[in-house]
């Protein structure tokens, strides 16, 4: 009985062809006429980015701090931008907190050479859900909110490429490489990405 539900497992694992195969276990894929592509899924980017955070920014004039917290990053599919959810806390010095709540920002992805990184490009905030507690910054949080994830868009990457991505990388990554498509970022090595 061994014997045959050896050779029932034998024929399985012969009858998936060594392309899926390869691609359980890497990340690295051909695809059809475009050279080789590495994906990047949401969990993947969400993993990265969280060793990024907390991000801060003082505020009125050092009496006051901004803090981005938990990234939750989401690929809509179809769509060419991502959503990143984040919460924000804003505390005086003394400890009480003007203001908290949740941000939700929609954003292109850029990748840079310099940084091997994968950075926001063109983040919108979409959505603001302040809490209940806090008496709230004055003028408003909005406009502090997107002047940080700017300055995060500018200065941090989302994703920054390990020695071991880049060392499936075949080709040179250009600033033309990257494409979000099919709920994944993709970064086409060797050539550009086609729209």
């Amino acid at each position: 009985m061994k014997t045959l539900l050896a050779r029932v497992a034998l024929l399985a694992t012969l009858a998936v062809p060594p392309v899926a195969m390869a691609e359980r276990g890497n990340l690295l894929r051909p695809v059809e006429d475009s050279g080789n592509v590495l994906r990047l899924n949401a969990a993947q980017l969400q993993t990265a980015a969280r060793s990024g955070f907390p991000v801060e920014h003082a505020l009125l004039e050092g009496f006051a701090a901004l803090t981005l917290t938990d990234p939750q990053v989401r690929i809509p599919a179809p769509g060419e931008r991502l959503q990143l959810q984040m919460n924000y806390d804003i505390v005086l010095t003394t400890g009480d907190r003007l203001e908290n709540g949740n941000v939700v920002v929609s954003s292109g992805l850029r990748y840079d050479p310099g940084t091997r990184g994968l950075h926001l490009v063109d983040p919108v905030l979409e959505h603001i859900g302040t809490g209940a507690a806090g008496r709230g910054l004055p003028g408003g949080s909005r406009e502090v909110l997107q002047d940080l994830i700017r300055e995060y868009a500018n200065t941090r990457p989302l994703y920054q490429l390990t020695d071991d991505d880049l060392a499936q990388v075949p080709g040179t990554l250009t600033a033309e490489s990257l494409r979000i498509h099919d709920g994944q970022v993709e970064l086409t090595l060797g050539a550009a990405a086609t729209p």
